[in-house]
């Protein structure tokens, strides 16, 4: 069978997007599948590799304006002939220049958005026609659409996609990475000057949606129980770009440190040594962060969003709604018992969120297109 996988961009470019295409498609690729990803060509790639077991194809862009234009897309997609195709993302270019033709091609296609960012956090009435008229019509067209998670697939079936056509498959993590569980190593409260009795851990990066003033003001209130660390990219001019949340913890005397982009040796010792993480975004497509914090067996405290509600359901961790609710979890964290449980339920959990859990999933969900495109 031939896979082909479209993606706004892929490996070693690294994000959430990221890391789910390269994990499916690496995933099928082991399973015996041909397999091909089309993708930008970013400056100094290639424009054909192999990458673990995948070829890669990356077309040239042209840029005008904010927009990325790719050249011979449609003629890529020809030549290859899937016999089943997956279109990974919504309003970026691999979705833009496809699904005005979606009814038109003679291959199985599934679609896998990640979510609704533009219509969450702006909603502008471009974003409402696109999100509310013009992308249900579009999947109409496409055998299955795979959602991440509850909230998504309530929302397509809101704006009139049929439930049938809508597979839910959460998002996975390698969990090889957290076994053996690693212990906490003091060293990190020490290279960051955090002396708290509680340390609470956030790993992202600084944009908008990822709200990490609520993070600092949340550890503000607890008046000195908890310290926070927080890292990860910056996205410099956003409300809430690193300077900001610098700024309001210093004006609040939050204990707070916050660092950039961390290897990933040094981002799992952080998670490990950790007695909550922690995630204040009012927008998430799933939230890898909870997985990983599941993994790691520690608690966490999530904003309503993403997959937060299922995951807490589990008893690894906390919902919440408010400021308020946020530092009543952390409080209830200090109890070592409570932690403990919440950690030991979270490495029994996340076993269904594996990498290998997600591609089996997609395996079968491409075999349910190619038996209904049949």
């Amino acid at each position: 069978m031939r896979l082909v996988l479209a993606c706004h961009s892929y490996f070693p470019a690294v994000g959430g997007v990221e890391r789910f295409a390269q994990g499916v498609a690496e995933g099928i690729a082991k399973r015996g599948w041909e397999v091909t990803v089309v993708t930008r060509q970013d400056p100094g790639s290639p424009p054909q590799e192999q990458v673990g077991g995948v070829t890669v194809v990356r077309l040239p862009m042209r840029r005008i304006g904010r927009f990325h234009i790719p050249r011979g897309y449609r003629a890529e997609l020809r030549r290859l002939r899937p016999d089943v195709f997956h279109l990974s993302g919504n309003r970026v270019w691999c979705a833009d220049f496809y699904l005005p033709f979606a009814g038109g091609h003679r291959w199985p296609q599934v679609m896998t958005g990640h979510g609704f960012y533009q219509y969450e956090m702006h909603r502008r009435w471009t974003d409402r026609w696109y999100f509310e008229r013009y992308l249900p019509g579009r999947i109409r067209k496409f055998e299955v659409y795979t959602s991440h998670t509850v909230h998504e697939t309530e929302q397509l079936v809101a704006w009139g996609v049929d439930a049938d056509r809508i597979e839910l498959v959460p998002a996975g993590i390698p969990l090889e990475e957290f076994s053996p569980p690693r212990p906490a190593n003091p060293a990190v409260r020490e290279r960051y000057g955090l002396t708290t009795p509680f340390l609470a851990v956030y790993a992202g990066g600084f944009y908008e949606n990822k709200r990490v003033d609520r993070l600092v003001r949340g550890i503000a209130a607890t008046r000195g129980r908890w310290g926070l660390l927080a890292f990860g990219r910056d996205s410099p001019g956003s409300s809430c770009d690193r300077g900001q949340v610098v700024r309001l913890a210093a004006d609040l005397r939050a204990p707070a440190a916050f660092d950039g982009v961390l290897s990933r040796a040094a981002a799992l010792e952080a998670l490990a040594s950790a007695d909550a993480v922690v995630l204040g975004s009012s927008y998430e497509g799933f939230g890898l962060l909870l997985l990983e914090a599941m993994a790691a067996g520690r608690p966490f405290v999530a904003y309503r969003t993403g997959a937060a509600p299922e995951l807490a359901a589990t008893g690894s961790g906390f919902c919440v709604d408010s400021e308020k609710e946020f530092v009543n979890s952390l409080a209830r964290l200090e109890d070592p018992s409570l932690r403990a449980e919440a950690g030991a339920k979270g490495r029994a959990a996340v076993v269904d969120y594996s990498v290998e859990r997600q591609v089996e999933r997609f395996r079968k969900v491409y075999e349910r297109a190619i038996a209904t495109y049949s």
